[in-house]
């Protein structure tokens, strides 16, 4: 698909704007988040079979957490950081699934977080088809596609 960069600048923007509330400004040759991270995983499955990926610095799930949970008590601020990844990379993820799978008959996985700081994570028998890196008001965000390599 050749417009998939386009769609993952576009759709990826819409949907952090419209939930948290900060514009999602795409960097030219921005690279992964460096420092304390929470990355976000779903998987869409069917015709079309790949990895949505979602790196936020502690900063930009932090904002994400705010603007979901508004009225939580301090102390579950981490959980909250985790829920708003997960969220926001379900929301993208099943947004970009309706534009790959033209075909229809893919499903989306559970969404997952990975949170730390200095991890590797290695999605097997897959390529990268798109990367836009982001500022949210100057914390840094990446969204990833994978498409897998097996038949």
């Amino acid at each position: 698909m050749q417009d998939i960069d386009r769609f993952v600048t576009e759709l990826s923007g819409a949907v952090w704007e419209q939930t948290v509330g900060v514009p999602l400004l795409a960097v030219e040759g921005g690279a992964a988040v460096m420092g304390h991270t929470f990355e976000g995983h779903v998987h869409i499955l069917g015709p079309w079979t790949g990895t949505v990926v979602l790196q936020c610095s502690s900063d930009a799930a932090r904002r994400a957490a705010v603007a979901f949970f508004a009225d939580a008590a301090p102390d579950d601020e981490k959980q909250n950081m985790q829920d708003a990844v997960c969220e926001l990379t379900n929301m993208i993820g099943g947004n970009l699934k309706s534009l790959l799978a033209e075909q229809g008959g893919c499903t989306l996985s559970i969404p997952t977080v990975i949170e730390g700081t200095n991890f590797s994570v290695r999605i097997p028998h897959t390529r990268v088809v798109a990367r836009q890196a982001f500022t949210a008001a100057d914390a840094p965000v990446v969204v990833t596609v994978l498409k897998s390599t097996l038949a």
